[in-house]
């Protein structure tokens, strides 16, 4: 089962989520590491969102960033949330405490997001885009960015150490469990990057499974050819080409394909 866009599926996952991020949070040792609000802070930080910017939290939640963004501009009418589960954005609405769901939290499809073209100017997809049909989403994505605006992408990559076996039970573990786990052939999505002309600002790759939220990235250069996660600043160029992208991710990765059936 497919349930990258099944909403009763993210209405009773947004518990379960909440509970490992509160533990990592407090510091618990978890074997499945999950990134802190710390790192969360981090990365967001590096979009460099200012006073009147348009800002998109791509895929919400219950509301995790909201209360990052709060404590510099407090409640204003330019964040904007979406995500498929209405149960999240219900949690979202107490954290935000009082948007209202209509106006600034949006329940969407999971793919056709819910604003005009060229309407942000920041825009963040966190710990999201590995659970998504990511041809469509990012073509959606630099659709409702502003040329000039900057994106923020975090993902996995389709070819991490066979070694990493930390990476390998999660990835299995997740099948099990029917949970939504896209792997992006990072090599391939790059070169498709380029030919939309979108400007890479900053890259940054984690080589193990547990390296992101120990903040331990590979930092620009050249691009490795084996690593586990990854993130992308971006900004949408003027010459960007609005066209749709080749398939460039996959619900296994290249290490685990056979032992999943593929």
């Amino acid at each position: 089962m497919d349930n990258t866009n099944n909403k009763a599926y993210w209405n009773n996952y947004v518990t379960y989520w909440e509970n490992r991020v509160k533990e990592t949070n407090e510091g618990k040792e978890k074997m499945d590491p999950t990134s802190d609000d710390v790192i969360l802070e981090t990365y967001y930080n590096k979009l460099k969102v200012e006073k009147g910017d348009f800002f998109l939290d791509y895929g919400c939640g219950s509301g995790r960033l909201f209360t990052i963004y709060s404590k510099e501009f407090g409640i204003d009418n330019n964040y904007f949330g979406i995500d498929v589960s209405g149960i999240c954005l219900e949690h979202a609405q107490k954290i935000s405490r009082g948007l209202e769901i209509g106006k600034n939290l949006k329940e969407f499809d999971g793919i056709h997001i819910p604003f005009d073209d060229d309407f942000f100017d920041k825009i963040i997809c966190f710990g999201v885009f590995d659970v998504c049909n990511q041809e469509k989403v990012i073509r959606e994505l630099f659709r409702v960015l502003k040329v000039g605006g900057v994106l923020l992408i975090t993902g996995k990559n389709n070819l991490y150490f066979e070694d990493d076996v930390a990476a390998s039970m999660a990835e299995i573990n997740a099948r099990k469990k029917e949970h939504p786990n896209y792997f992006t052939d990072v090599h391939n999505f790059t070169i498709q990057l380029q030919h939309h002309n979108v400007k890479l600002l900053e890259t940054y790759y984690f080589l193990r499974r547990g390296d992101f939220p120990r903040n331990q990235a590979v930092i620009g250069g050249i691009l490795p050819d084996i690593f586990y996660e990854w993130a992308y600043l971006m900004e949408k160029t003027e010459k960007y080409k609005d066209s749709g992208y080749k398939k460039f991710s996959d619900k296994y990765s290249s290490v685990n394909g056979d032992k999943n059936g593929k």
